[in-house]
């Protein structure tokens, strides 16, 4: 026989021991189908536990299972446990806090849930199928009405009540308590079949995507001069390291050079305190995040739609500068970070090689994919997967396999996490962040192979001369740039050319040149990087002009108004943010605003381009 829970926390112990529950709703989540206080739910545990059960709960358990051949079928679960279909009201772990909450499952992938709370306009909430405690498979509902969970009359109730969700969500911007009564309910119906009948798919229409080889923006082929704006989000916090005045004016700023397409960090990962790392950290620790640098995320992409800019917001690192690849590594048990500046290079890279292969590290940051691309803007109420200002979701910065035996493992771990952002947003693009061959363990068949996945849209590199040693320090006191412009353009060459036979854009996201002599302060003249510089985009006219693949080319990276410390050279926390991570010396590739020469080149070309989208 059912036991009988006295709370949430009661029932999901019962649950757990393999017992059915029954449970008198309490919350408000589920509203206006459940009434708290006078509505009961029979609930089933995950997962059936030796024998003794009734008949009846047999019954229930089988029956609910027993739905072949439906889409909405967690087809992935065991003959002896519960299946998660969509439109089914789950008991559920959600949030940091690990908080119970009866919420309706709108969509199933594998093993990924999107849930809703059914009371009024509210977002998406993430989890797994793990997460899940049990599954409501019988009760009274509106008040003493019986239902089943596997009769056809909830499952079109549930339908109709999804479907009208935007429509009270439109409402509410009126009616500032939608769903709450039967009266608003029929209106939201109603209404629904408005939205419907208009064709309202809940994107917008300008959002950047790729046909025939070319982005398309606002109807027309797009082209584009962008930067690295790694640090926009933090600029745009309330808090430690937030300057909303100095992002008002850097964004203003690049708009004036005809830069709007900007690279940017979505956080980093770790605790504070760590040399070379970027301060403040997003994901303090696994699924735990600081609520003020994701309030300055809604803040930062609010501001890009004022300006009909976007940002290419990139999830993960392999580099230690944001924590990243090391970051889930250390917080799966695999020991101190050993990071490059004092541990050397070689001992990081055996260390970050276990990421590929580690399932936990990449569980931790497949769960912070979810619980970021399925965030809803706090400050416009929009969903970011409805977003104009994203102009992508990338997976990692420079990510790689580090190791030759990881060749595999890399590219399925790639094309398997663009698929998942591809599941909870279908409206955006999806791209790698690879810095091509050279993110492949110099296998540019690899890169390829990425690169053809069906959910990944377009492609990158990066080039990066003086990291790469195609220029020495020789070359820069000599002033001769020669070699660091004939390898660049024999790299961006091979690539272009695979991009061409696959049909997909080819952008140039990270490109650098460091100031005279290596010179950090940041009066140090640029006369090599503006020849470089002067090189690299001058490629961009001609491929706007003929319809080209190579779509776009963001420097690295932009330093605007900062004014690094005289003081020292590596970036401390209180220092401006620039251009340059925190692992490197600041003022190494920065372009600053009264770097006036390198803007006049930025602007010629981000304006020439511009103003051939107009003309298209």
């Amino acid at each position: 026989m059912a036991m009988t829970a006295s709370d949430y926390n009661e029932a999901a112990a019962m649950l757990a021991r393999g017992s059915f529950v029954r449970l008198t709703v309490a919350g408000e989540d589920m509203r206006p189908f459940f009434r708290p206080g006078q509505d009961s739910v029979l609930l089933s545990p995950v997962r059936l536990c030796g024998t003794g059960y009734s008949q009846t709960e047999l019954k229930a358990f089988e029956a609910h299972n027993d739905v072949p051949g439906r889409k909405w079928r967690n087809v992935t679960a065991s003959d002896d446990r519960i299946t998660v279909r969509r439109r089914d009201v789950v008991l559920v772990r959600t949030g940091s806090e690990r908080t119970l909450r009866l919420l309706r499952v709108v969509h199933v992938w594998g093993t990924l849930l999107l849930l809703r709370c059914d009371c009024g306009i509210t977002p998406y909430v993430s989890a797994t199928v793990s997460d899940v405690v049990g599954v409501v498979v019988e009760g009274t509902i509106r008040g003493g009405v019986p239902f089943r969970s596997t009769q056809r009359k909830w499952r079109y109730a549930s339908k109709f009540w999804t479907a009208s969700y935007r429509a009270r969500s439109l409402a509410g911007r009126v009616k500032r308590n939608p769903g709450r009564t039967l009266s608003c309910f029929a209106a939201a119906v109603a209404l629904s079949f408005v939205v419907i009948s208009c064709g309202g798919d809940g994107r917008d229409r300008d959002i950047i995507s790729v046909t025939d080889g070319q982005f398309i923006k606002d109807g027309r082929p797009y082209y584009f001069v962008g930067t690295n704006f790694w640090y926009g989000p933090i600029l745009a916090s309330e808090g430690s390291g937030g300057n909303r005045e100095r992002l008002s004016r850097e964004l203003d700023s690049l708009c004036s050079m005809g830069v709007r397409n900007l690279r940017v960090l979505v956080g980093s990962d770790g605790p504070r305190g760590v040399y070379t790392k970027v301060e403040p950290t997003l994901q303090y620790a696994p699924g735990k995040y600081n609520d003020t640098i994701l309030r300055g995320l809604d803040y930062f992409l609010t501001e890009l739609g004022k300006r009909n800019m976007e940002a290419v917001l990139y999830l993960n690192n392999a580099w230690e500068w944001s924590g990243g690849y090391s970051q889930y590594l250390q917080w799966a048990g695999y020991g101190d970070i050993p990071l490059p500046r004092v541990a050397g290079y070689n001992a990081y890279v055996d260390y970050v090689s276990d990421f590929i292969r580690s399932d936990s590290a990449k569980g931790m940051f497949r769960r912070y994919v979810m619980d970021i691309v399925s965030r809803t803007n706090t400050v416009t109420g929009k969903a970011y997967r409805d977003d104009p200002a994203i102009f992508s979701w990338q997976i990692c910065n420079e990510p790689r396999p580090f190791a030759p035996d990881n060749k595999e493992a890399f590219r399925d771990w790639l094309t398997g996490t663009a698929e998942l952002i591809k599941s909870i947003d279908p409206n955006h693009m999806v791209s790698v962040g690879s810095e091509g061959k050279y993110g492949c363990e110099v296998d540019l068949g690899l890169w390829e192979e990425i690169g053809r996945s069906p959910y990944i849209d377009y492609l990158n590199i990066h080039i990066w001369p003086f990291n790469w040693g195609w220029t020495t320090r020789e070359d820069m006191a000599s002033g001769n740039v020669a070699p660091a412009v004939e390898l660049s353009a024999e790299y961006l060459r091979e690539h272009l050319d695979i991009a061409r036979r696959m049909g997909k854009p080819l952008v140039v996201e990270e490109f650098g040149f460091p100031r005279d002599s290596v010179g950090f302060l940041r009066n140090t003249s640029v006369s090599m990087r503006d020849v470089y510089y002067e090189a690299m985009l001058s490629r961009i006219t001609g491929e706007a002009a003929s319809g080209g693949i190579l779509a776009g080319f963001n420097f690295w990276g932009w330093g605007g108004l900062a004014e690094p410390s005289g003081d020292h050279v590596m970036w401390q926390p209180g220092d401006d943010y620039t251009g340059d991570p925190a692992q490197e010396e600041q003022g190494l590739y920065s372009v600053f605003a009264s770097d006036t020469s390198t803007v006049r080149i930025i602007r010629e070309y981000a304006e020439a381009v511009g103003n051939m989208d107009r003309r298209n």
